[in-house]
């Protein structure tokens, strides 16, 4: 019991939340808006369950496996390159002497959950009609809309996740619950964020993940300088800098979740599935 006690105490110590449910629903929503015509139509027709999905990693997020994937503390690595597999990170982490749940775990959530779409993809474009297989890619969407707009909440990836004190250090302010609520509060519609936005499938999954994470560690100061506006009896919703980085970092988070599911199914397409999986028997074994 002491145990667990101790386990608690430090996932809270390095907690991160996420935007909030609504708020994942509308980027999701606004990412399956700026897919191309040729992409799968059950993919974008299912929009409802990729929607629905996408909340679903905060709902296990205090499961000790699935926690350090919703943060990236990167200062702790003191600018070292991030290797490409969760592996190779772990084995720096050691050479480092850094806990690697302190560090997190979300870009290569990002990047995993990205081929296992992929892997969900490349099963549709052998089975098309297969039922489960459609389900499963739109599930497997959600969890990398999740991850991916995750990464573009700039205060994810700080050791100053939920503040800073005058003294230079974190300090829980409760600015990160506020921010993870703005895309909801603010009631921004899909069709709003994703105006104008063309995504395109990238060549370097690592490497847009690394550049997007690199891109949201810009907005780290302009989003703890909101803190002045988001205090309680303050009306923050018609401040021009809460929309400015509301509007842009929902922007962001659509176009990068777009990118990730073209980039999917660009990848599915070059992926050969094992020779004893045949999807049109197998689902039939045990049935009477």
């Amino acid at each position: 019991m002491k145990r667990l006690a101790i386990v608690l105490v430090l996932l809270m110590a390095t907690s991160a939340s996420a935007w909030w449910p609504r708020g994942h629903g509308v980027l999701t929503r606004a990412a399956i808006e700026i897919l191309p015509s040729d992409f799968p139509v059950f993919m974008t027709s299912g929009v409802g369950v990729i929607a629905h999905s996408a909340v679903d990693p905060d709902l296990r997020k205090w499961i000790a496996a699935e926690h350090p994937l919703h943060y990236f503390n990167a200062e702790l690595l003191e600018g070292k390159t991030l290797p490409e597999s969760r592996f190779e990170f772990g084995r720096l982490c050691a050479s480092e002497d850094i806990k690697l749940e302190r560090v997190g775990l979300l870009p290569y959530a990002v990047a995993e959950s990205t081929e296992q779409l992929a892997y969900a993809l490349a099963e549709y474009r052998k089975w098309p009609e297969h039922p489960y297989i459609q389900d499963k890619c739109l599930v497997s969407a959600g969890i990398v809309a999740h991850y991916a707009q995750e990464l573009c909440q700039p205060l994810n990836l700080t050791i100053f996740w939920n503040g800073r004190g005058e003294d230079g250090k974190p300090k829980n302010t409760r600015i990160h619950e506020n921010i993870d609520g703005l895309i909801q509060n603010l009631e921004l519609k899909p069709a709003i964020i994703a105006a104008d936005l063309k995504p395109e499938a990238v060549d370097s999954l690592m490497g847009a993940v690394v550049e997007t994470m690199s891109g949201s560690r810009k907005h780290i100061e302009q989003a703890l300088a909101l803190e002045k506006f988001l205090k309680k009896g303050v009306d923050y919703k018609s401040e021009e800098a809460v929309q400015e980085f509301t509007i842009q970092q929902a922007r962001a988070a659509a176009e990068f979740t777009a990118t990730l599911y073209l980039t999917a199914w660009k990848q599915s397409a070059s992926i050969k599935l094992p020779g004893w999986i045949d999807r049109g028997k197998m689902d039939h074994f045990g049935r009477p």
